[in-house]
């Protein structure tokens, strides 16, 4: 983790083992500080991720593990680089040179002559990287809670921070819950000058879905499986790996390039859930023994739900999807003593269409373009809406109670009205009186409209969505991941190199989702022969999911703990949400009328986060947004 400032000084946040600093002794003219931790992080030596120019007074400080890219589809592991290169590099050529770069990386670049601070992304924003800018003064670091802690005045809560992460279950943007405290955009570079306080953003990087590719199925396929295993052998080292197994395609074709060219110990590492609709591991357990993994399976049930609070004390931002936050913190707990590095399949559904958010898109496109008055529409949602829920998985009727989105979303939201789980109405009935009226000068909506930005590709009505979800989605895997660096691991996701997830954007979407629930034909025809056909004939995937709302709904330890934590004297008298609300969405969960999981979720995630980061949140450290 990198924590600095500029015009300002910098104190080293607790616990967090900050060793290394600079001072900017060429000009004498600015203030700067930069710290290093060198907490464990799986093969990173913290000495390679710093460096300082003493002829320039230029200095450069990273993290992540940025790789020199190669040929497109070359079959050949990525070359690392050391913050001396990339000094170099970027010195050299400007940047320009973030062009030769793939994988994660967050580097902050300080030009001593000019006295400017670059602030850069990653293409796809795997490596977080925040800041914090007062008129002449600017804090940065790689977690917001360290920015946080580092201000002079410590931050309010963000009213638009809070707003955003109830709608969405996290935050789907570049706001955070902290007043005035931003993330770095993906594949963007922030410039701030300490001479004039000016501090601007702009994208050096945009993943573009034009010039699609013509529909030869042999030759798609054949690429793409080349690009994919250049990617995963890209990633490998001589360090001890692991993988994490869904039983998918995507964690699977991993695997597999993997032990393909790696002979010694791969160590595999899959969840067992209970329920018989919910449990895969018979095919994470089926692929790893014939790959001759060492593997591991551990038990996911309700009394391993309970590490949530421990998971939240490490997120720097709360996001919410028990089935992704607590099944990799159980794996990664379950791994931390046995492997440095990790590979992940996350990243496939959004080359492939592959989520059920697309094909429900695809349904509804021509329902949002028939004259139907929003009056009907709200009578259709609301007819939809006493359909009382089910303990299954999948289950036809609340499917269907789910298709029909609520009618004051705005059509261009598009397949974000199947991820958002409050209106303004709802909104206002959850919170206090004093918040409720500022809804309306927040944006809830702001972070998924601006997803679609600059977007360039065909309007099949489903390319716009993965170009989004690149910019947003993909953010929520990413911090799950961090979970499992918080356990010193590294990870490195194939499914993010540039060379694949370009290629992948051109394939045409038609053979990507084929009709409304075929998915992967073709992925599957590129892995014929090379991915064991448990995996690649098996007729479908649950993803990561446990039966969290029959928990909810029982009397075992998680809903007890729940419960207790939604009626307790700390969440109430933080005076954020009105306890009748509160209340009303535990019974009605409860008793089966509606399906709260997510929402409960949120709100519990988000109250144990307070705890941890950010006890004194209330609404007297509110910051209310101006009226619009």
């Amino acid at each position: 983790m990198i924590l600095g400032g500029i015009g300002c000084d910098v104190p080293p946040a607790a616990g967090r083992g900050f060793v290394l600093q600079v001072t900017d002794a060429l000009s004498g003219q600015y203030a700067t500080r930069v710290l290093y931790s060198q907490e464990r992080c799986g093969t990173s030596d913290p000495r390679n991720h710093f460096h300082t120019n003493a002829t320039t007074g230029a200095w450069l400080a990273f993290t992540g593990n940025p790789l020199l890219v190669a040929s497109a589809g070359i079959v050949a592991r990525g070359e690392a680089l050391t913050a001396a290169r990339l000094l170099a590099m970027l010195e050299a050529d400007h940047l320009r040179a973030l062009a030769q770069l793939d994988g994660q990386f967050a580097i902050a670049w300080w030009n001593g002559h000019s006295g400017v601070l670059r602030l850069i992304r990653d293409r796809f924003g795997m490596e977080p990287l925040c800041y914090s800018r007062r008129d002449r003064q600017m804090v940065f670091g790689s977690l917001a809670c360290d920015v946080a802690a580092s201000l002079a005045v410590p931050p309010g809560l963000s009213m638009q921070g809070v707003v955003e992460y109830l709608t969405h279950c996290y935050l789907p943007g570049n706001n955070t819950l902290f007043e005035g405290i931003l993330r770095v955009p993906a594949g963007a570079v922030v410039e701030f000058s300490a001479a004039t306080g000016a501090c601007v953003p702009n994208y050096w990087y945009r993943l573009s879905f034009a010039n699609v590719l013509a529909p030869n199925e042999k030759e798609i396929a054949e690429n793409y499986r080349t690009l994919l295993e250049a990617s995963v052998v890209r990633r490998l080292s001589d360090d001890r790996i692991g993988i994490f197994l869904s039983g998918g395609m995507d964690s699977s074709s991993a695997a597999t390039f993997a032990r393909r060219h790696l002979p010694g110990t791969i160590s595999s590492y899959s969840f067992r859930c209970v329920g018989a609709s919910f449990d895969e591991s018979p095919f994470s357990r089926g692929l790893a023994k014939e790959l001759g993994t060492q593997h591991t399976e551990v038990d996911y049930g309700e009394l391993q739900s309970l590490d949530a609070m421990a998971a939240a004390a490490v997120m720097d931002m709360p996001f919410n999807d028990i089935g992704i936050e607590i099944g990799t913190w159980e794996l990664s707990k379950a791994a931390s003593t046995n492997i440095d590095y990790l590979l992940t399949g996350d990243g496939g559904d959004e080359i492939w269409a592959s989520h059920p958010i697309y094909a429900a898109q695809r349904i509804m496109r021509w329902y949002d373009r028939m004259p139907i008055p929003r009056a009907v529409r709200a009578t259709l949602v609301a007819a939809c809406g006493l359909v009382r829920d089910s303990d299954k998985k999948r289950n036809l009727p609340v499917i269907l109670k789910r298709l029909l989105p609520e009618s004051s979303y705005p059509n261009d939201l598009m397949h974000f009205r199947w991820k958002m789980y409050y209106t303004f109405d709802t909104l206002r009935e959850l919170l206090t009186p004093s918040l409720s009226a500022a809804v309306g000068a927040t944006e809830p909506f702001q972070a998924a409209t601006e997803s679609f930005e600059h977007y360039q590709g065909p309007d099949d009505g489903i390319s716009p969505c993965l170009y989004s979800d690149y910019r947003t989605v993909s953010g929520r895997y990413f911090s799950r991941m961090f979970l499992a660096r918080s356990f010193g691991i590294e990870f490195r996701m194939p499914f993010y190199d540039r060379d694949l997830v370009e290629y992948g954007a051109r394939i045409p979407v038609n053979l990507k989702l084929e009709g409304i629930e075929r998915t992967k034909r073709l992925f599957r025809v590129a892995m014929e022969g090379i991915l064991p056909d448990i995996i690649n004939h098996r007729p479908d995937k649950m993803g990561h999911s446990v039966p969290f709302k029959n928990w909810l709904r029982g009397t075992g330890p998680l809903s007890a703990l729940v419960t207790q934590t939604l009626s307790s004297n700390k969440f109430n008298d933080r005076g954020l949400f009105r306890p009748g609300a509160v209340a009303k969405m535990l019974s009605e969960h409860h008793s089966r009328r509606h399906n709260h999981s997510h929402r409960i979720w949120a709100l519990f995630m988000l109250e144990h986060w307070f705890r941890q980061h950010f006890d004194s949140a209330s609404v007297l450290v509110m910051a209310l947004p101006k009226s619009r």
